[in-house]
């Protein structure tokens, strides 16, 4: 039995590291399972669209898309002209030295009745499912212990109130959007996450050549609810409304100059008091808020009542055999809106769906190669959130 161990040792280790369809050193088990989710992604298309950065989208039926194939959904009711039952009234803020981009895609779009959806190859697919399942192992339920991950950074301003007296229905940002140079394995982003203990949304900006394959910036959101842990549309999950703005699509209209013109792109998330679900809207200054998608109640457990934890700034990672990556314009922060990334007109929503203040926040970052600066009224602009790092002039 003893010379035999060895052998059955090794059978077993094979069957649960091995090198995948891509390359990627995998089990097994997790190649069989991407595969099931793959061939899930393989919808019947009416129209495909490239953009002019190269990415391709299919235009899928809406009922068809990969929202639906999430088990809690199987009896939720949806149809392509769903909108909220409620509108909150974030204000609008626009400083004289910003402008929009474009977030739209071309040639008119999908047709009414379906929607966006990103077309990957197997090889793509398997390549951003081990960068998310390397995000998520290193992405835990609470922000306060992004200190014990190494390579992640945040520098962010979050609430501090007690959880058990508190709830939030949104998060409000504008956020100015920066295009700084990251490798292969290193992304930055502009962020807002909203959070009820396990459950977590994050939606904001990000430059990410492991998940977007360039280097521009892109929309993007992070689901964190029971099963479904992953970026866009790469699991079930998120409902996509829109049939021009792909829950992806990258910011083309140009990125933000420091000391110049300031590209923006102004986020909301927000809960529907009727029916829980978790609303996204976007404005990149070409056109009024559009309506993206939204997450349905039922995936949730902690956020399908309220949120308890808002969190705005910046986030980056490099390998920690790499250099710094790069957050927000890769310039510490300075309280100049033309020369550091920001979140300006930072607001939630309370308990009653009212737009406020938050006045229980902390800033939080833990290396001082990074900053954070929250201020209460910049110049026109409302509560600003400066943020990024690590080059200081």
């Amino acid at each position: 039995m003893g010379i035999k161990t060895p052998a059955y040792f090794m059978i077993w280790c094979s069957f649960l590291i091995h090198y995948g369809i891509s390359g990627l050193q995998i089990s097994k088990q997790e190649e069989l399972q991407w595969n099931k989710e793959f061939e899930l992604l393989k919808k019947p298309s009416v129209k495909t669209i490239k953009t002019k950065y190269g990415a391709i989208y299919n235009c899928v039926y809406f009922y068809k898309q990969p929202a639906f194939d999430h088990p809690l959904l199987k009896n939720h009711s949806s149809h392509p002209q769903i909108r909220p039952s409620f509108n909150p009234e974030w204000l609008e803020a626009r400083s004289n030295f910003t402008t929009g981009g474009s977030m739209m895609l071309e040639d008119g779009g999908c047709p009414f009745g379906t929607v966006p959806i990103r077309r990957l190859n197997k090889h793509e697919f398997f390549q951003i499912k081990q960068f998310t399942k390397d995000y998520a192992s290193r992405s835990r339920s609470n922000p306060n212990f992004i200190e014990d991950q190494p390579g992640t950074h945040r520098s962010i301003v979050q609430t501090n109130s007690d959880i058990r007296e508190v709830d939030y229905h949104g998060v409000r940002c504008e956020f100015n959007v920066y295009a700084p140079n990251v490798t292969q394995s290193q992304y930055t982003m502009g962020e807002m996450i909203i959070q009820s203990f396990e459950d977590q949304i994050q939606v904001g900006w990000i430059v990410n050549p492991g998940l977007n394959k360039d280097n521009l910036p892109h929309l993007f959101q992070y689901i964190n609810a029971g099963q479904s842990h992953c970026f866009n549309t790469l699991c079930p999950g998120f409902v996509s409304t829109n049939p021009r703005y792909p829950i992806d699509i990258a910011y083309v209209g140009g990125a933000s100059v420091r000391g110049g013109q300031q590209r923006t792109m102004q986020t909301s998330v927000y809960q529907d008091p009727k029916t829980g679900n978790w609303w996204l809207e976007v404005q990149d200054g070409v056109f009024s808020y559009v309506i993206v998608g939204y997450w349905p109640k039922e995936i949730f457990t902690g956020l399908g009542d309220s949120a308890s934890y808002i969190a705005v700034g910046g986030e980056a990672y490099s390998p920690p055999d790499q250099p710094l990556a790069p957050m927000g314009n890769g310039y510490f922060p300075i309280q100049d809106a033309s020369k550091t990334a920001y979140c300006t007109d930072f607001a939630v929503l309370d308990g009653n769906h009212k737009k406020i203040n938050p006045s229980q926040t902390e800033t939080l970052t833990y290396d001082s190669s990074y900053g954070v600066s929250d201020v209460q009224n910049y110049a026109h602009l409302g509560r600003t959130v400066f943020f990024g790092g690590p080059t200081r002039d």
